[in-house]
């Protein structure tokens, strides 16, 4: 047989001699798919406000410089936040319900390294403005207010009683955490975008505070929390005792005091692990005293982990009652505790049992918090027991006075200070610029209901583009799994103990691009559209289509019947139905 004359078995079937594009299906629908933007949790838990989902698309495709400039939109300094924020964005990744978390941290450090590397900049492209604010305080919250305001045009002096400005990330982190050649590097930034820096000069004292709130516009006060808690116990001004940050000035000034070869550290904070790891390196034995147990206590976990690994010991639920030694401390007396009931911190109460116990040592560090020294706040503001009464902005009972950091009511980390700073130039811009519009909500602009304020979204200079923005949290169940492999987190490169304690070289190793690149790519990138396809693939009805605006993808409802389909085969949850009326 012929091919021509094959017979082929085909039932009879109806052709269309027409386009299908004659039958408009769109008609059958009830329910329309719509392409949304919706937060992802990370988004929403960092307090300094980054889009991280945009990061990481971006360094997914080693898009390094773009994913940088992303960061900075929100937070000046990438490089030091890779290394010393605590990442509880971590702790809400929808990937930990799949494998584990994404290494978010490490991302963000590489990015950070990778700009001073290359010695990336920053620019003002913002209209000069007429109007000067003083920012006192050279730390995170303060340098972090400078920089937004600086680059809406403003002209920023920031004034600090210190010789170099860094605040706690300079006098209060040990440079194993963060190097001082890293926390210059990105500070220098701000100099080259014409912040004025006024080291030396206490404002009180060395300036009066009216003087300040004459001379500028606006104020943002930001002096942070240096006044050490004390232990109202006998033998407290025995020679061989510490504070804290007192301890960790001297060790950030090399200075390395003499401490003694058998240290007791109380508490249980990160201040406390600081200070047993960086006695360990001064050589010293050291034992970390803390009231509850290990369970509650509010220092990171991987800084406990690496305390153990360079041999601090640790003794729970003790308490001191009194320091021992004529001169120079010789040892402590403990008060065994009991854990009850669970108190205002969300920890279990410590008990006292009466029993107690002394343990010998010749050097004791007390790192059981800080508080703002009253004295150096302004008479003319709203405070009670060192902690500043503002709005969610910032602003302060004085018109023309804001203020942000550890001096106002929000937890005492770099990463909060960090956003605090934010919020308070936005709001500083919104007072002194009265055509703003000071009495529309800025809600809209927020990564999600809890988060902070994107800088991004509210001027509208992001990056990374966004559709049909909502503040809806997206989380894992809308997440369609299938799409994603299972493979584990990128593990941080320490080096040897016995080389970290051979003095104050950075502990994590920087990973190398690849690594960096495949933990990007880890991401799901929660809620946003990164056109990967699905939705034009296996719409039954050729209806959807390639955004003529460069975009993405579109739904033409003409041809939509609604079936669903493109939104249950989206990876990241970037469609949803909605039904028609």
């Amino acid at each position: 047989m012929k091919y021509t004359e094959k017979q082929v078995n085909v039932p009879l079937c109806a052709i269309s001699t027409t386009s299908g594009l004659v039958n408009k299906t769109g008609t059958w629908k009830f329910a329309e798919p719509h392409f949304v933007d919706r937060i992802s949790p990370c988004n929403q838990q960092c307090p300094a406000g980054e889009d991280i989902t945009g990061y990481m698309y971006l360094t997914g495709q080693g898009r390094f410089e773009e994913a940088w400039r992303l960061i900075m939109a929100e937070n000046p300094f990438p490089a030091v936040m890779g290394r010393v924020c605590f990442h509880t964005c971590e702790e809400q990744c929808n990937r930990k319900d799949h494998d584990e978390a994404v290494s978010i941290h490490t991302v963000e450090c590489f990015i950070g390294d990778y700009a001073l590397s290359r010695g990336l900049k920053i620019t003002v492209t913002q209209p000069e403005k007429d109007k000067k604010v003083a920012i006192v305080g050279a730390g995170p919250a303060g340098m972090s207010a400078a920089y937004h305001l600086r680059r809406m045009g403003y002209m920023v002096t920031i004034f600090d009683s210190n010789q170099s400005p860094g605040g706690i990330m300079r006098y209060g982190i040990p440079s194993y955490r963060l190097p001082n050649t890293i926390l210059d590097g990105e500070i220098s930034r701000l100099y080259d975008i014409g912040i004025a820096f006024k080291m030396g000069v206490r404002v009180g004292t060395d300036i009066t505070w009216d003087s300040l709130e004459s001379q500028f516009d606006a104020v943002f006060i930001a002096i942070g929390a240096y006044e050490e808690t004390h232990l109202g116990i006998e033998g407290i001004n025995t020679k061989g005792v510490f504070n804290a940050l007192e301890f960790l000035h001297e060790i950030n000034l090399d200075k390395n005091p003499k401490i003694g070869k058998k240290i007791a550290v109380i508490g249980g904070g990160n201040s406390a692990m600081d200070c047993a790891r960086s006695s360990r390196r001064l050589g010293a034995e050291v034992t970390i005293v803390y009231r509850r147990t290990e369970a509650e206590m509010p220092a990171h976990v991987e800084e406990i982990e690496m305390a153990r690994e360079e041999g601090v010991q640790f003794l729970f639920l003790a308490t001191p009652k009194a320091i021992s030694g004529n001169k120079h401390i010789t040892g402590i007396t403990l008060e065994k505790m009991a854990l009850g009931d669970i108190d205002g911190s969300g920890r279990r109460r410590p008990l006292p049992t009466g029993e107690t116990f002394d343990i010998d040592c010749d050097g004791l560090i007390i790192a059981i918090g800080e508080a703002t020294h009253v004295a150096d706040l302004p008479p003319f503001i709203s405070q009670k027991k060192g902690v500043v009464s503002t709005d969610p902005m910032g602003k302060t009972s004085h018109p023309k006075i804001f203020a942000g950091g550890d001096i106002i009511d929000i937890p005492h980390t770099v990463t909060h200070a960090i956003g605090s700073g934010k919020r308070a130039a936005i709001a500083i811009d919104r007072f002194l610029e009265k055509n703003k519009g000071n009495e529309q909500s800025l809600d809209q602009y927020r990564w999600g209901v809890k988060g902070n304020i994107s800088a991004g979204r509210l001027q509208g200079t992001m990056q990374f583009l966004r559709r049909n923005p909502t503040s809806e949290v997206i989380d894992y169940t809308s997440i369609n799994a299938f799409y994603f492999d299972h493979r584990p987190t990128i593990k941080n490169n320490r080096i040897a103990v016995e080389e970290r304690l051979k003095g104050f070289q950075e502990v994590i190793e920087s990973p190398c691009q690849d690594e960096v690149i495949s933990e990007a790519q880890r991401c799901f990138n929660c809620g946003s559209c990164t056109e990967c396809g699905n939705c034009y693939i296996f719409c039954p009805d050729n209806a959807i289509k390639v955004d003529p605006g460069g975009y993405g993808y579109i739904a033409d409802m003409d041809y939509c019947k609604g079936c669903g389909i493109c939104v249950n085969e989206c990876p990241r949850g970037a469609m949803k139905m909605e039904f028609m009326e």
